[in-house]
């Protein structure tokens, strides 16, 4: 089972510090049924803005005839969701003057982008730069509301029951990237701009009522460590320790591996003639079909067969998956060059699903947002940078070369994944 993570302020573990445990050990299966459907709502709308962000807009851009550099430029909009952890002891430290701890935040924030994204929505003919502005300021809003959302799913889930949230929320989070880098791209030019943002505002809205159901277990969970000093919660309080240290290192290099070669492909199949429109409905439904899929099968692999062995099942479909996408490429073969792509995305996720269900028990503690934030968002923002990077140099190394150098980059993976997961499960 997933090993239980160390508490970020004073290195003990989770069944060393009963005060932390007790309300989500008191939780019944019912409860954490609920607790999952109000978690998962969320995650949809935020999958939903990240499958805008980085399947949607590049795409679109990249069909129209910028080129890949520039189209490239559109993933620094996903940078915010990788820097949360600089503001996320504030969302441990804060309470809002509504709802509960964790709840406030993720209701202000959700409405937040909501509202921006109407305004979007209404300013079509606004300049680049300043669509470029409100795109970051939703992604901030969103990545702000993920902080808290995070928080809240460490707290209230009991350790039995994290590979089945790490899976489901890979589900939810493919529910919302089939909306907004599938449907979006597929449906742009025929709904239009405003119609199309707006549609989206409202989904936003709708998938917070679930979420109010959640309070009454923040209000528990928050009980369970009114002892504990939680305005002291600090990003040094983590980086200070050093196995903390060692899982960060090993966190961020598998992240600059495994997403630059899930998050750029659309613009590989662009370049072989795929349509803007095949992409938006072969790759946009059928990627996220597959990750529900890959999430399914994930919570049997790793209770049957354990965290390492499931991994490197994952990491053996992406070895396939590459495989296919060089041959896609070199051959001009779109309908392989789209199958790899879709199972780039399966095997990719698989790896991360397990990666979560750790990442889940590391974060319990006194300041779970900041905890969670760091392991989530450090690879989050590292591999951003990295994909950045790579769009800017594949129009001098080639897309051969790409996946190529990803191929030796996977082979690192297998070792570090053992280093990480290996013999402690």
């Amino acid at each position: 089972m997933v090993e239980q993570g160390m508490n970020a302020a004073g290195g003990l573990r989770e069944e060393a510090s009963p005060h932390l445990t007790s309300s989500t050990h008191e939780m019944t299966s019912k409860d954490q049924i609920v607790i999952l459907i109000g978690l998962n709502a969320l995650y949809i709308g935020f999958g939903m803005v990240m499958g805008m962000v980085n399947g949607g807009l590049p795409t679109v851009m990249r069909a129209q005839g910028v080129g890949i550099g520039a189209a490239g430029w559109l993933y620094i909009l996903y940078l915010p969701f990788g820097l949360t952890f600089l503001w996320a002891p504030l969302i441990d430290r804060l309470k809002l003057p509504f709802l509960s701890h964790r709840l406030g935040w993720i209701v202000c924030m959700q409405i937040l982008a909501a509202f921006i994204l109407l305004i979007v929505g209404f300013m079509e003919g606004l300049a680049l730069w300043g669509l470029f502005g409100l795109g970051l300021s939703i992604a901030f809003a969103i990545a702000t509301m993920d902080i808290a959302l995070d928080a809240l799913a460490v707290q209230c889930v009991r350790s039995d029951w994290r590979p089945i949230a790490a899976a489901t929320k890979l589900s939810a989070l493919s529910v919302g990237v089939m909306i907004g880098g599938g449907a979006f791209v597929a449906l742009f030019q025929t709904l239009g701009w405003q119609t199309i943002f707006s549609l989206m505002v409202g989904v936003l809205v709708l998938l917070l009522i679930p979420a109010l159901f959640l309070k009454k277990y923040d209000v528990q969970a928050q009980k369970t460590i009114v002892t504990i000093k939680q305005s002291k919660a600090s990003l040094f309080q983590l980086l200070r320790q050093g196995k903390t240290r060692n899982r960060l290192l090993l966190l961020v290099f598998i992240c600059c591996v495994i997403f630059p070669l899930a998050g750029l492909n659309r613009l590989m199949l662009i370049d072989i003639g795929v349509s803007v429109e095949k992409i938006g409905w072969i790759v946009g439904t059928l990627g996220p079909l597959s990750m529900l899929a890959t999430s399914v099968l994930s919570v049997p692999l790793m209770r049957f067969q354990g965290l390492l062995k499931s991994a490197y099942l994952f990491l053996v479909l992406t070895f396939i998956a590459v495989a296919a996408l060089l041959y896609g490429f070199y051959h001009l073969h779109m309908t392989i060059a789209v199958m790899g792509t879709v199972l780039t995305g399966a095997g990719i996720s698989g790896i991360y699903i397990v990666v979560t269900s750790k990442i889940i028990g590391w974060s319990v503690g006194t300041q779970p947002a900041t905890d969670y934030a760091v392991y989530y968002g450090l690879g989050r923002f590292t591999s951003t940078l990295m994909t950045v990077g790579a769009a800017q140099i594949i129009p001098f190394l080639g897309w051969g070369m790409f996946y190529s150098l990803g191929v030796f980059g996977l082979l690192a993976v297998l070792f570090i994944l053992y280093n990480l997961i290996g013999n402690k499960e």
